[in-house]
C-alpha cells in the first residue's frame, strides 16, 4: 500500500452535513446511536448541538440581546482501567457552561464557554485522561468567540470547537479539546459547500493551556499552526464527495478524502456506502521526522426497523502509524482502546446498534462493535466494545443521559486490557 501523492484539493465542512460512513469513536463517544443508516455520523460532520433555551426580553427589540442563552451542561465519569501498567480508576464531575448572544442586525453573534472537571476519588487516576495527569481537577475558559456574517460566507474568530477529520474536540472523557481559530465559511448553495481555516493553538483535554499546534504534536519550543482548506459536494439524500488538507507547516500535511451514497430500498430498509482515503506525509523541515503513509477504508451499513448492521474495513501503508496528534481518528474502524491504524495495519469491523423503543423500552439504545486487526510479523489484535444508552425523553429530568461502556482490547505481543465507563449527561438551559 504505497501511494507516492495524492491531489491536494480539499474539504471542510464547517457547516453542518448529514454523513453516510460508520462512525468512528470520537464521534459515537457523543452521540446516541441512530434510528436508521441515513443517521449515522460521519467524519466530514461538524455539528454542536445546544440545547435551546431561555430568551430574555422577548419584547427587546433588539434579537443581540432577546436571543441571548445561558445553559449549563454537567457531567460526571467515573472510569475503570486494567491495563498492563496496571489498574487505573477516577470519579470527576463538571461540566460546561455557556453564554451565547443572538444575531446583532443578522451580522454579529458571540458565545463563550467555560469548562471544569473536579475529583471526587481516584486510584493513579493520570492515564485515565479525566483529570490533570497529576489527578488533579482543572477549569479553563475554553471558548471565547465571535462570528460575522453576510451571506454567503461566516467567519468564525479565536477560541472555538471544531469536529474535522484529525482536529476534533474528541469528547470522550470529562473535556474536550478547543482550539484558537480563525475560519470562514461559504456555502453558495445547497449541494456545495467550502471554507477555510487557520488553526493557532489548542487547549487539549487534560490542559488548561493553549499550545501552539506544533507542540501538541510532539515539538517543544516551535510555533507552527495547521492551515485547512476543504470542500463538499452533493445531497445527504443521494450521493456526496468530500476532501479536506490539513497542512501543520514544517511538521506534517495530511489530505483526507470521503464519498458516499445512500439507497432506500424499501420503505424501513435502508442501505448506505461509503469510502476514505487518507494520505499523510513530513513536510517542510520535517521536524517529525521524514515519514509518508496512507489509509484505505471502505464501510457499509444496512438499517431495518431500527437496527443498524455495518461492517468496515480499513488498511494502514507499512511506511509509518498514522499519526493523529489533535483529536480523534476518522478511520471507520476506531473503536475505544484501539484506533487500528498502526503501520501495515489490516482490520476488519462488524458493528450492531438497536433502539428499544420499538419493542417498548422507549429510551434504552444501544451498540456494540467487534473488531480484528493483522498486523505485521504475524502480530494481531482484537477488540470488543459495548455501549448501553438510557435518555429520559420526558418530565423534569428530560434530557438525563445515562450512558455504560465496556470495552476489551487483546494484542497478541502485550497483555490484554479491560474498560469500563459510567457517564451521567445532563443538559439545561436558562
Amino acid at each position: 500500500m504505497k501511494c507516492r501523492a495524492v491531489a491536494v484539493v480539499a474539504v471542510l465542512t464547517f457547516v453542518p452535513l448529514v454523513g453516510w460512513a460508520n462512525p468512528p469513536d470520537y464521534l459515537a463517544a457523543t452521540r446516541e446511536p441512530p434510528d436508521d443508516a441515513s443517521e449515522l455520523a460521519s467524519p466530514l460532520e461538524e455539528i454542536i448541538a445546544r440545547p435551546q433555551g431561555w430568551q430574555l426580553g422577548k419584547g427587546m427589540i433588539e434579537p443581540f440581546f432577546r436571543d441571548l442563552i445561558f445553559s449549563l451542561e454537567p457531567r460526571s465519569f467515573y472510569r475503570h482501567l486494567d491495563d498492563g501498567e496496571g489498574l487505573h480508576e477516577a470519579f470527576a464531575t463538571g461540566g460546561s457552561m455557556s453564554f451565547t448572544t443572538g444575531w446583532w442586525r443578522d451580522i454579529l453573534q458571540m458565545g463563550v464557554t467555560g469548562y471544569t472537571t473536579q475529583p471526587i476519588a481516584t486510584h493513579d487516576a493520570g492515564d485515565t485522561n479525566l483529570l490533570r495527569p497529576n489527578g488533579d481537577g482543572l477549569s479553563v475558559l475554553g471558548q471565547a468567540w465571535a462570528r460575522l456574517k453576510t451571506a454567503p460566507a461566516t467567519a468564525t474568530l479565536f477560541r472555538q470547537e471544531m469536529e474535522l477529520p484529525f482536529i476534533n474536540g474528541d469528547d470522550t472523557r470529562m473535556i474536550p479539546n478547543t482550539f484558537e481559530a480563525y475560519r470562514l465559511d461559504v456555502v453558495p448553495s445547497d449541494v456545495f459547500r467550502f471554507g477555510f481555516a487557520y488553526v493557532t493553538r489548542e487547549k487539549t483535554k487534560t490542559s488548561a493551556e493553549f499550545r501552539p499546534m506544533s507542540e501538541v504534536a510532539g515539538v517543544p519550543g516551535t510555533d507552527r499552526g495547521t492551515s485547512v482548506i476543504g470542500f463538499v459536494l452533493g445531497s445527504e439524500k443521494n450521493t456526496y464527495i468530500g476532501a479536506i488538507n490539513e497542512l501543520t507547516w514544517d511538521l506534517f500535511n495530511v489530505v483526507y478524502v470521503e464519498g458516499g451514497r445512500t439507497w432506500q430500498l424499501q420503505d424501513d430498509f435502508q442501505l448506505r456506502g461509503a469510502f476514505q482515503i487518507v494520505d499523510e506525509r513530513s513536510v517542510g523541515e520535517d521536524l517529525l521526522g521524514h515519514f509518508a503513509t496512507q489509509l484505505y477504508g471502505a464501510s457499509l451499513s444496512a438499517s431495518y426497523r431500527s437496527a443498524i448492521l455495518s461492517f468496515s474495513f480499513t488498511g494502514v501503508g507499512d511506511g509509518s502509524k498514522i499519526l493523529r496528534p489533535f483529536g480523534g481518528t476518522p478511520s471507520f474502524t476506531s473503536l475505544m482502546t484501539s484506533k487500528f491504524d498502526a503501520a501495515g495495519e489490516d482490520t476488519f469491523c462488524v458493528g450492531l446498534s438497536y433502539d428499544f423503543a420499538r419493542v417498548g423500552l422507549t429510551g434504552l439504545k444501544a451498540f456494540t462493535n467487534y473488531a480484528h486487526g493483522e498486523l505485521p510479523a504475524g502480530q494481531h489484535e482484537d477488540e470488543i466494545d459495548v455501549t448501553a444508552d438510557y435518555r429520559v425523553a420526558d418530565g423534569p429530568l428530560k434530557n438525563i443521559w445515562l450512558r455504560l461502556r465496556y470495552a476489551h482490547n487483546a494484542p497478541s505481543n502485550q497483555a490484554a486490557s479491560n474498560d469500563f465507563q459510567i457517564i451521567l449527561n445532563y443538559a439545561f438551559a436558562f
